[in-house]
């Protein structure tokens, strides 16, 4: 490697997290909208809501394992660019269906080419980034997901509660359109090495999905599910039980949380304590959820303070264990699996995150909110002691990567 290659911030990096950024901004702007959207322009009830948001995740899920293939076969910039190039375009395409089995099949493509975008930019920031700064490189990539994250959901209710009524929707499409396109732009940026042919094994289920990352993956599965809740209804939470304050807030406060705690994290897992950062971090994660779950039994000004706060305990919480699991699985994957492994760890969140909003769909025509948080505290404690009893021996046991292991 050259001097410029060997250091953490070199061009390859800081254009995969600029396009990331800007993928991830174009993703969130219209996350607290949708849900809108589809009962204003539709007058779909909170069943079909969720039914339609999911379509969104199980076609990310579906995708994920062939791109994992392709990626690890094939070049993978041309994949990565063409991809993202498709997930721009569905943007724009919003505006022009006519009925929701239009929009569903736009969404169902939508998350298609989102699932094989997101393994193309994960597996191409792990080639572009030193290998012993790999957790801490993970972690400063995953901020431009937190920075989206806090600037999407704002500009996206910002946008629907200023414009008229009847070009509110083709805006936020339109904006989201313009942010994909210039993600295109700066991945066209990035210059990864030339991989030569190697001889490739038959294919194989492992050549699509990292069979030993299973054990973390049910982990990360159970803890994806109420923070797929959190994302997609907290905007109807908040007015169910009439948080004083903007939901908006929300977002923002847990997307400050997560960037607080990526800087730490990345570096602990650098140093080895990869199992000790996932423990600690899901049972933050937990606590959280605990408190969303008191909101309906609080007076106004007390909402408002755990709404708050649950938001900044969400966030230290997610922020601590997304790059530890991110690093756990490519640990556990050769060289040439890289892509697998972001598959797997990918794919488990989708099905948890798909999970999530399609019972969140349910739970919002039938039920309060809350009542999904306290089933929510319950899978994360599940998900902790699992993985405290379990996968953390495991991948002990199996780690065939960089780092080193501590307890």
């Amino acid at each position: 490697m050259t001097d410029e290659q060997e250091k953490l911030f070199n061009k390859n990096y800081i254009f995969c997290c600029l396009s990331n950024f800007l993928l991830n901004f174009s993703f969130f702007i219209v996350i607290p909208i949708l849900a809108l959207y589809l009962k204003e322009t539709y007058e779909s009830n909170g069943a079909e809501v969720g039914f339609v948001l999911s379509v969104y995740v199980i076609a990310a899920m579906i995708i994920r394992p062939f791109s994992a293939y392709i990626i690890d076969t094939f070049p993978r910039k041309p994949f990565f660019v063409g991809a993202l190039a498709i997930f721009a375009t569905v943007f724009l395409s919003y505006n022009f269906a006519s009925t929701i089995g239009m929009f569903v099949i736009l969404r169902a493509l939508h998350g298609l080419s989102f699932g094989a975008t997101t393994i193309g930019s994960n597996t191409i920031v792990i080639d572009v980034v030193p290998s012993k700064y790999r957790g801490e490189g993970l972690g400063y990539f995953g901020l431009s997901n937190n920075f989206a994250m806090a600037l999407g959901p704002i500009a996206g209710v910002s946008l629907h509660d200023s414009l008229p009524e009847e070009t509110r929707y083709i805006t936020i499409f339109s904006v989201a359109f313009a942010l994909s396109i210039l993600a295109v732009v700066a991945a066209s940026q990035i210059h990864t090495k030339y991989r030569p042919p190697v001889e490739r094994p038959a294919i194989s289920l492992d050549r699509f999905f990292l069979i030993k990352g299973i054990p973390a993956g049910i982990n990360l599965l159970l803890l994806s599910i109420t923070y797929a809740v959190t994302m997609n209804y907290i905007y109807i939470y908040a007015q169910e039980t009439e948080i004083g304050i903007t939901p908006g807030i929300f977002y923002s406060c847990m997307a400050v949380g997560i960037a607080t705690s990526r800087i730490f994290s990345g570096k602990m897992v650098d140093r080895g304590y990869l199992n000790r950062v996932i423990i600690i971090g899901a049972s933050i994660a937990t606590f959280a959820f605990f408190l969303l779950a008191t909101l309906p039994f609080l007076n106004t000004s007390g909402k408002s303070i755990i709404f708050v706060a649950s938001a900044l305990i969400q966030g230290c919480g997610y922020g601590t264990i997304f790059p530890a699991y991110n690093t756990l699985f490519v640990a556990l994957g050769r060289n040439d699996q890289r892509g697998s492994a972001t598959s797997t760890y990918l794919t488990s969140w989708e099905i948890g995150a798909g999970i999530g909003i399609f019972c969140g769909g349910a739970i919002t025509e039938y039920m309060q909110i809350s009542s999904f948080y306290i089933i929510g505290t319950m899978l994360n404690l599940t998900a902790v002691a699992m993985f405290a009893a379990y996968t953390s021996k495991h991948f002990n046991r199996w780690n065939i990567g960089y780092m080193p292991c501590k307890r």
